[in-house]
């Protein structure tokens, strides 16, 4: 939980995933932040097997959207489709980048 600028009370996700190089080989460790957090359904997971999140924009997707659920965050369901989910799926108001290092382990 943080509070915003006017004293309310917002969720906060941070999720950190690993994004390839592929010209040189690097991986990077991004650090995203996700505010307001609604309808967050995670289904049990052991570790962390999260490849691609999906944004979707509500802004674009229909008129009839909240301000507080603009964007429709998930993974994919595995059948390539974008439609459904495998791990994650969540509504947010805000995300933030927060960070982009280079990953210290390269065996992992």
């Amino acid at each position: 939980m943080e509070e915003n600028i006017f004293n309310e009370k917002l969720t906060v996700l941070n999720i950190d995933t690993k994004i390839a190089n592929t010209t040189n080989n690097q991986i990077f460790l991004e650090k995203l932040k996700f505010v307001n957090v609604r309808n967050l359904s995670l289904k049990e997971i052991n570790y962390s097997p999260i490849n691609n999140l999906i944004v979707e924009d509500m802004k674009d997707v229909s008129n009839d959207y909240s301000e507080d659920m603009r964007f429709h965050v998930h993974d994919d369901s595995g059948y390539g489709e974008k439609d459904g989910y495998k791990y994650i799926s969540f509504y947010c108001e805000n995300i933030e980048a927060i960070d982009l290092e280079e990953f210290p382990y390269s065996d992992f």
